[in-house]
């Protein structure tokens, strides 16, 4: 493609970002709102505790001073 209409692309796409950008956002805050968004974020970020069978070697020399 020639500059210039590469040039005129660029400025087409600004201006439509200039007047769709409010739009867009509401849409950006209203799924990040969603129950169903913050259900799929909150499952990974569960923690699942970790048992161990014997007490490390380390630990278990430390509580006998």
């Amino acid at each position: 493609m020639e500059p210039i209409t590469l040039c005129g692309l660029v400025i087409v796409a600004l201006g439509l970002w200039v007047e769709f950008e409010p739009a867009v956002m509401a849409v950006v805050k209203w799924i990040c709102k969603s129950r169903i968004i913050k259900a799929i974020i909150s499952q990974s970020t569960v923690q699942k505790p970790v048992y161990i069978r014997r007490m490390p070697i380390c630990v278990a020399k430390a509580s006998h001073y």
